[in-house]
This record gives C-alpha cells, structure tokens and sequence, in this order.
C-alpha cells in the first residue's frame, strides 16, 4: 500500500511542482525526501498545508488516496507481466500490455502507467528485431530521470529495466557527477541498496561488454560507495561479483577468478539461488566479450 508521501509525490510531478515550494518551511530536503519515499509520515497540520498547496481539498486527496492505491496494485499486476513476457520473448503478451498501459495512462494520468507503455513499446521492438529505434520512448524515460531531483526504488529500477536501450552517452548523462550524492546517501533500507547495487552492476556488465572501460570504471566508483547494511548478504554478494570481473577485465585474472569463486560459492551456501543464476548469467555474458584482460593495456 503506498504512503501519504507516495501519493504527494505522484501528484506533485504529475502537475509539475517543485519539491522545495510543497515542503517549503514545512521540513528539510532530507525529511521531505523520505516522505516521499514512504520512510516517514507527518502530522495532519502539516499535510493540510501540502495538499492546499497541491491545490486539492482534502476530500479530493482522500479519494486520489484511495484510487491511487488500487491503481498501484493494476501497476505492479501489469508491471510483472511485462517483465515476464520480456524474459519469454513473448511480443503479442507485450503489444497487449502496451495498448492497456496507454489505455490506463489516458484514464489517470498515472507517469508510470505512461512509462510502463514506453518500456513494452522497446521491448517489443527489441525482440521483434523489425525496428529499434527507440528515440522517442527513451526521451520520454530519460526526460523523467533527468528532472527528477532524487531517486527513490521506482527511479532506479525504471533506469534498469530501461538500460537495454541506453547508449554509454545516455547513462553518462544520467550518472552525472550532480547524481552520485544518491547513491552515497546512507538512508539506504535493503529493498533501496539492492536496487542502487543491481542497476549498477547490470550497467558495469553492459559497458564492459560494449568496451566502454572508462566508464565501467566510474560505475564500480559508484558501487564502492553505495552503503551496504552488515547483513545485507544478497548486496554484498552481488558487489563483490563485480568487484571480481573488473579485476579479470584488468588482467589479475587470477585473483579476479577467485573472488568470483567465492561469491558464487557464499550464494549456494546461504540458498540465494536466484542470485547465483544472475550472476552465472553475467559472467557469461563477459566471457563470451572476451573480457579476460580486455583492459590490461
């Protein structure tokens, strides 16, 4: 179920409102952004105040409360179809999902319904292999990316699940030095550091696969930097991963090797089977680029 915050947040982009002049005099940056990130509620004088500035009364925040809610639970239901049928290849499941997420979209005006319907559009096209130019349902992902100030869960996993179609210009632009202050934030839960710590390490494996090292390098900055809780073993192991196909990449090939070694073996050992099949997967994806001492010179 989403927060009061949740639901702020969702009206204040969808009619363009800085965050600065909802919350002004009302909380900080740091409170305001965990508001809307669910982390936290406030008192009932202060959400008047927001929602009159919302330019809402309170009955109409209360019924968008309520159909927002169920609205979020079609999102999540159409969500994980998609992301199945992509797995599947599944094109006539993905045209399905694309024409009721822009049917939806046009009923409640919800972004994500709007971004669900841009993500089967390329997905679509990419498994077709008939067309993929995918310029116009890119800028609609990264426009939002780009005005959105911080990055909550929803943020980091639409940038992943979009990366298929991102060139290393777009996730430059997108991992630009004014955004990092996201990922050191240390207000991280589980569910948030493991999000930071799989887009960037499906990014890494998607530069280093397209030779793109420098840049691979500045991610795994990234990913050094995103705090980890002590027994958020899935992150840690994940991180290491990468750690280890950067070093193959570098040529330590030996060391490399073995931190890979262990990472897969902690997975089996503390039952993240899923985890070890994704990472089993990476590594063969960099193998098959001839990533052993891709960067040694």
């Amino acid at each position: 179920m989403m927060s009061s915050g949740e639901i702020v947040k969702q009206i204040r982009l969808s009619k363009g409102l800085k965050a600065k002049y909802v919350y002004k005099d009302l909380m900080t940056q740091s409170t305001s952004s965990r508001y809307e990130r669910g982390k936290e509620e406030i008192k009932i004088a202060k959400l008047l105040v927001i929602i009159a500035r919302l330019n809402l009364d309170f009955s109409e925040f209360i019924y968008l409360f309520k159909a927002e809610n169920e609205e979020f639970k079609l999102f999540e239901k159409y969500h994980q179809r998609l992301l199945k049928a992509f797995k599947k290849g599944e094109i006539m499941e993905l045209e399905l999902i694309n024409q009721n997420a822009i049917n939806l979209y046009q009923f409640n005006h919800l972004t994500c319904f709007n971004h669900l319907a841009q993500l089967a559009s390329c997905m679509t096209k990419k498994i077709s292999k008939k067309q993929k130019d995918f310029t116009v349902e890119k800028k609609i992902i990264i426009d939002y990316l780009l005005k959105t100030p911080r990055w909550s869960k929803y943020e980091y996993q639409l940038f992943d699940e979009a990366l298929f179609m991102f060139t290393e210009d777009d996730i430059k632009k997108l991992l630009n030095s004014d955004r990092w202050e996201n990922f050191y934030n240390k207000e991280n839960d589980f569910i948030l550091a493991r999000t930071k710590v799989q887009l960037l390490a499906h990014v890494i494996v998607l530069l280093i696969k397209n030779d793109h090292f420098s840049t691979a390098d500045t991610c795994l900055m990234l990913l050094n930097q995103v705090e980890i809780a002590a027994t958020d073993i899935w992150s840690k192991c994940y991180k290491a991963f990468i750690v280890g196909v950067n070093m193959v990449k570098d040529g330590d090939l030996k060391q490399g090797a073995k931190i890979i070694s262990e990472t897969l073996t902690s997975c089996e050992e503390f039952k993240l089977f899923q985890l070890n099949k994704e990472l089993m997967y990476n590594l063969k994806i960099c193998l098959d680029e001839g990533l052993v001492g891709a960067n040694s010179n």
